[in-house]
């Protein structure tokens, strides 16, 4: 059975000298056999979440499944949006999320608490949660990151999110940040650069690997606009 992928709010890569905007990208995955929703984003994008899931003829209790690639704070807070669903994550995700280090700063304690009164679940490599859709454990970046591979018309599309979050770091296969462990997030890298026609990243737009392995995106990334008072002087990361 195959799937298909929409992209709900497109994710940007971003830093600024007063913390990070952390806009994660939110994939809908749709088939016969149902709804499902991988990541949710922050409480900054739930107005916009909602309106792309009507936007589709959509809303929270047509959603049967919510997978959340780990547990940081901008991927997990709009859980609550959708009480109907089952939300599914890594066993170790979970274990993190009980009693997060003080050096892991993208999950603070009270991340755990969002998920209260929901139907949390465990998941792991290999696990279906719809036909020709499966869970990927993609560790590094946090104890249990997982993805998804989705069967599509043109072959395998990866949801990524963190595990590989931009265009960049899949050609550099280096793990950016402040990853768990470095080893394995570069060996997840790795694998889903072996597995994949096409990547759904989490803080870029999607692209599509070549015959030559060169990456394209999909079509044009989508600028982010900024409004407001303030003074924004904006400069290109190296």
């Amino acid at each position: 059975m195959t799937a298909t992928i929409t992209v709900l709010l497109n994710g940007y890569s971003l830093r600024t000298e007063q913390g990070n905007p952390a806009f994660c990208s939110v994939h809908l995955v749709e088939t016969k056999a149902g709804h499902l929703l991988f990541d949710c984003g922050h409480a900054g994008r739930r107005r916009w979440l909602l309106e792309a899931l009507a936007a589709r003829g959509l809303e929270p209790a047509d959603i049967g499944t919510v997978v959340l690639s780990h547990g940081h704070w901008d991927h997990v807070q709009n859980a609550d949006l959708f009480p109907d669903a089952r939300i599914l994550l890594h066993a170790d995700e979970l274990d993190n999320l009980a009693d997060p280090p003080a050096t892991d700063l993208g999950t603070p304690r009270w991340a755990r608490r969002i998920l209260d009164d929901l139907d949390v679940r465990a998941t792991g490599d290999g696990d279906e949660p719809l036909p020709g859709v499966k869970v990927l454990d993609l560790p590094g970046h946090t104890p249990g990151s997982i993805g998804l591979a989705v069967s599509i018309d043109t072959g395998t599309a990866v949801l990524s999110a963190d595990a590989v979050p931009t265009l960049d770091v899949l050609l550099s296969r280096t793990a950016p940040g402040r990853p768990y462990d470095g080893a394995r997030a570069e060996a997840s890298i790795e694998r889903v650069a072996q597995l994949a026609d096409r990547i759904y990243p989490g803080h870029d737009a999607p692209f599509r690997l070549g015959a030559d392995g060169v990456p394209q995106y999909l079509e044009p990334p989508e600028p982010l606009v900024f409004e407001g008072r303030s003074r924004v002087t904006s400069r290109i990361a190296s």
